[in-house]
């Protein structure tokens, strides 16, 4: 099952991946308490910020990876802690995973892509002579 799927977005990772973690304890991180509250958030409700988190830590990546990809096919550069942070967490993911799914991360070549066009296009915009110089 992957976050395709159109009933999972409703479900949380505790659902999707069928286990039940037990509660943190106070001397458990903030991390640890984090990431663990965000296993009860349906993951149609996660939000960049927390992908990249739950991805960072190689947690319910079957289903979150896919998610990530859809936000950077929208925003290569998508991220909450810094522009691009969530495509950092998802080019480091576990490599058992990109083994299991090279096609499936093919997507970040199209985000490389996307950004080289974006950047070809900020340069011409850069060099037009009725641009404003700051210098």
């Amino acid at each position: 099952m992957s976050v395709m799927d159109l009933d999972a977005s409703g479900r949380t990772l505790e659902q999707l991946d069928g286990e039940e973690w037990p509660e943190p304890d106070a001397t458990d991180t903030g991390l640890v308490r984090n990431c663990h509250r965000l296993r009860q958030v349906p993951v149609g409700d996660l939000t960049i910020d927390d992908l990249r988190e739950l991805i960072g830590q190689r947690i319910g990546i079957e289903w979150l990876v896919p998610l990530a990809l859809n936000h950077l096919d929208q925003d290569p550069l998508a991220g909450e802690l810094y522009a691009g942070d969530l495509l950092n967490a998802v080019l480091r993911c576990d490599q058992v995973y990109r083994n299991e799914n090279p096609a499936q991360l093919m997507s970040p070549w199209r985000v490389r892509e996307g950004l080289q066009k974006l950047q070809t296009e900020t340069s011409k915009l850069l060099a037009r002579p009725d641009w404003p110089s700051f210098g």
